[in-house]
């Protein structure tokens, strides 16, 4: 290999690196701009079970957890979370950066399986394209910057994958510890584990190692199968707090419900119940999922709820041209790859259409598996697409071409996702930051109440964002979760109904919901998108000295380093004053 040829594979490599880091831990203290209620109840435990050795109501430990006894402090997770978070919230404490730090190492990760088994199956240029588009496709960049379990769960199940592809003879069975690193990573994704290790063992026996190693095949899989039948026969033991009854099947009451009002606005006929009945209704759901999934729309404009990204899509547009380009080409001349991953595709939606929310459409974690083998598709159509062209000459122009408009894509994203996706409101929203921001100026002299329509919630996303949890506080703040008594040292959490305030003169901070006036005069916590209210503060001590705004604007990204900000920055910019 020539000098020349070193330096620009170098050059890709090293380009490679940064974009697989860069956009996934740069600013990562502010965007997310708040941590979300899945992501809260994995900090807690994780944090109780390094300091403790329990969850933070005392019940379970984390040997109970690898038994898949979760914590009942919350409906039932995935296993991996605790174990990734406890050592990082440890030693590091609550912040924002700390929480996510695990995922986002993990997502750097991702991008490098996809390489790795791009290369394996294609070559090595189609797979750093297939590493470069990975490190900047917008969902992975999204879920490397949370907690979502889909994030471990893509990464591990990927592993699995790889780790067949390059294992011979007894070192296949070094599948297995990975294979459990999937399983406990996504509760979500046990339901295809089976079906997912199968496909891997099938193009590994078939293609990989030409028939070989069976002995060794059989005992991989039986070791899932039995993976599987323990981890079901623990969950009888949830009875109705497991996530069973979210399993979408035609008995279900969601489904029923709907074939009676599909009755109830129907002409009265002999045909009725041959039409409308739970088996033609859940063909029907399971049809219109699956076509939801494999939406244009969904997929490369506008995403789903949960992705937030202002109309912003899971791939960028021309991705559709290449993914077709890649599709078409693999049928064509690596036919036995295009049905596999074809199968591991039909696989990986079955966490979606057969959950009951896609009663309601798509929930992207569910699918997120179906994203990297998209990708590597994509990477086949881009680089048959270059070389089209015999001449190298045009081929470079082509590349410098799709690269031009892939960076333009790229920086259009992180716009949308740096300086738009702070604002929205839904899966992250920055209320309760700024609240317990507030809380923390205003001292530990006097008492402070604050009223809310969910106490309990409140109160642990107080005590993650001040980092009051700790080795002195962290029995008093279990036990105050037991009892359901949400105090700690000065402050007080309280639902709306709670009617045993005496002295009103003290700080008061009420959310809306609650509806409650305790004087004349009162500051504001806005919603950042319209500064609607969304707490009112009475007996204000910390901002009134402030010229505090009418509505909050002219946000900024450095903003959102809330803990930082001095008094005067914050009020001037979170606190409004009708």
């Amino acid at each position: 290999m020539s000098l020349l040829i070193m330096l620009k594979r170098n050059f890709i490599y090293l380009l490679l690196i940064i974009l697989a880091i860069l956009p996934r831990f740069i600013f990562l203290n502010n965007v997310p701009n708040a941590i979300n209620q899945d992501e809260l109840h994995y900090a807690l435990d994780a944090k109780s079970f390094f300091l403790t050795g329990k969850d933070v109501l005392g019940k379970t430990s984390s040997v109970d957890v690898l038994l898949f006894r979760s914590p009942q402090s919350e409906p039932v997770q995935a296993e991996l979370a605790y174990f990734l978070e406890a050592p990082v919230l440890g030693f590091m404490g609550f912040s924002l950066l700390s929480l996510i730090f695990p995922n986002a190492i993990l997502g750097v990760l991702t991008v490098v399986l996809i390489y790795l088994i791009a290369r394996k199956l294609f070559d090595e240029n189609t797979a750093l394209i297939a590493g470069l588009i990975a490190a900047i496709n917008p969902w992975l960049i999204f879920l490397s910057r949370s907690t979502y379990e889909a994030g471990p769960a893509t990464l591990f199940f990927l592993c699995v994958f790889y780790v067949l592809l390059v294992t011979k003879g007894w070192k296949i069975l070094l599948t297995i510890p990975v294979a459990l690193l999937a399983f406990y990573s996504y509760i979500g994704t046990k339901l295809i584990f089976l079906p997912f290790m199968l496909l891997g063992i099938s193009y590994a026996y078939l293609y990989v190692n030409k028939r070989k190693y069976l002995k060794q095949y059989i005992l991989l899989f039986a070791s899932s199968c039995l993976l599987m039948f323990f981890f079901l026969f623990q969950l009888k033991s949830y009875g109705t707090s497991s996530r069973g009854p979210e399993l979408l099947m035609s008995s279900n009451p969601k489904i029923i419900e709907r074939v009676n009002d599909f009755r109830k606005a129907s002409l009265q006929s002999p045909f009725l119940a041959i039409f409308e009945n739970k088996y033609s209704v859940y063909g029907s759901v399971l049809a219109k999922s699956t076509f939801n999934i494999f939406s244009p729309t969904y997929l490369f404009a506008n995403a789903d709820y949960f992705f937030m990204m202002s109309g912003h899509g899971l791939f960028y547009y021309i991705d559709l041209i290449f993914l077709i380009a890649g599709s078409v080409w693999a049928l064509v001349y690596r036919r036995k790859i295009f049905y596999f991953f074809s199968a591991f595709i039909s696989v990986s939606i079955l966490p979606q259409i057969l959950h009951e929310s896609s009663l309601d459409g798509n929930f992207t974690p569910h699918v997120a598996l179906i994203i990297p083998f998209f990708i590597i598709l994509i990477a086949v159509g881009i680089y048959r697409i270059i070389n089209l062209s015999k001449h190298k000459k045009y081929a470079y122009l082509s590349l410098a071409g799709i690269g031009i408009i892939y960076l333009a894509l790229f920086l259009n994203f992180s716009y949308f996702y740096f300086l738009k996706f702070p604002l929205q409101e839904g899966t992250f929203e920055a209320q309760s930051r700024i609240l317990s921001k507030y809380v923390s100026l205003s001292g530990n002299d006097s008492p402070i109440t604050v009223f809310s329509a969910n106490p309990k919630l409140v109160f642990r996303e107080y005590i993650f964002y001040e980092n009051r949890y700790n080795e002195k506080t962290a029995n008093v703040i279990n036990n105050a979760l037991k009892q359901n008594n949400f105090v700690l040292n000065n402050v007080s959490f309280f639902p709306c109904n709670y009617t045993g305030l005496k002295n009103t003169t003290g700080l008061i901070i009420s959310d809306v919901y609650c509806a409650q006036e305790f004087s004349k005069k009162s500051i504001s916590i806005a919603q950042l998108r319209d500064s609607g209210k969304r707490y009112n503060i009475f007996n204000d001590k910390v901002c009134n000295q402030f010229n505090l705004p009418k509505y909050i604007s002219n946000l900024k990204l450095s903003d959102f380093n809330i803990e930082n900000l001095t008094s005067k920055k914050f009020c001037e910019t979170f606190i409004v004053s009708y």
